[in-house]
């Protein structure tokens, strides 16, 4: 279980630290344009699940937060993963907090309570899901907040219910954290 649990925390600090160091790279080739929910973007490339090879999240902005600098820790469930309600635009969702995932992806009706909404052509992003090949929107939410950590500006994914089964926490929130970590059975987020 110890080895389990060292083996989980290198895997997050990996990503993390790769996500940084990928993101630092992009934004001194080029700036990242920044883009409201209802404009398009070029397509990256994505792999499963939900990765994305050639984008890299805008910076978060440095809007003051009383709660920046808190750690905020969000024990396993029964299946070993790590679930957490998220604000997204100020409308709170069920979310699986998915290393795995370089974007955060919603499900298109939570999207719509969040105050999102895609036209059924910006639905041309290709990406890969535990369903197979779908279609899905690229979009920027305006904020993402879990417990008091709060990021703005973050890229989603917008996916049709039927191919998201839950909203996935992706890098493109937690790696604007100061550190993601896993340990004695809990995840803790830090701002």
């Amino acid at each position: 279980m110890r080895a389990e649990i060292l083996a989980g925390s290198f895997v997050v600090a990996a990503s993390v630290i790769g996500v940084r160091v990928f993101e630092h790279a992009a934004h001194s080739a080029a700036p990242s344009p920044s883009r409201s929910t209802s404009q398009s973007q070029p397509a990256p490339q994505f792999e499963p699940p939900l990765a994305a090879s050639a984008q890299a999240a805008p910076a978060a902005t440095g809007a003051y937060n009383p709660n920046w600098g808190e750690e905020v820790k969000i024990a396993a469930a029964n299946d070993h993963q790590f679930y957490v309600k998220a604000s997204v635009n100020a409308s709170a969702s069920s979310f699986l907090i998915d290393t795995g995932a370089s974007f955060v992806a919603l499900r298109d009706s939570d999207a719509r309570l969040a105050g999102v909404y895609v036209a059924p052509s910006e639905f041309d992003r290709p990406v890969r899901t535990a369903n197979g090949l779908t279609k899905a929107a690229l979009v920027t939410l305006d904020a993402v907040e879990v417990h008091g950590l709060r990021v703005e500006h973050v890229p989603a994914f917008i996916l049709p219910d039927d191919q998201l089964p839950i909203n996935l926490l992706g890098m493109s929130f937690l790696s604007k954290l100061k550190s993601v970590e896993a340990r004695g059975g809990e995840l803790v987020l830090r701002g």
